[in-house]
């Protein structure tokens, strides 16, 4: 049986309402318009990355801090190594000061010196030993 009512054609000049995202979901054409206008952070594509794209940002915020956080490091290590070459030249030249006033001759000048009532031992050291 056929249908009673006859079927109606489509007016091609009739515009329908189409939201934007629909629209941009079926053009899968890449223009420069788009590009420029920014409609392309619009796409779906797009939109369905921005957790990633967060995730990445945050990461890349954590690696500049990274970055900052070792030259600082390194600059404090450059420092501390400068003062210990200073601290190790001061080291050594005291160390042979000493050295130089323990002598034996220089003992001897130096008790002269202040007028101590000190005199050199003529008989090497000997053990008392007790019974």
């Amino acid at each position: 049986m056929q249908n009673d009512y006859p079927m109606k054609k489509k007016n091609k000049h009739r515009k329908e309402f189409v939201s934007p995202r629909q629209e941009l979901k079926e053009s899968k054409r890449l223009t420069v318009k788009d590009i420029l206008g920014g409609g392309v952070l619009s796409r779906d594509v797009v939109i369905r990355q921005v957790p990633f794209l967060l995730f990445m940002f945050v990461l890349l915020i954590f690696y500049i801090g990274n970055q900052y956080q070792g030259a600082r490091i390194m600059k404090n290590v450059l420092q501390v190594e400068a003062r210990l070459r200073v601290l190790r030249t001061e080291s050594i030249s005291i160390a042979f000061e000493r050295m130089e006033m323990s002598k034996q001759s220089e003992v001897i000048k130096m008790v002269k010196e202040k007028g101590l009532p000190l005199q050199e031992a003529v008989l090497p050291p000997y053990n008392i030993e007790l019974k």
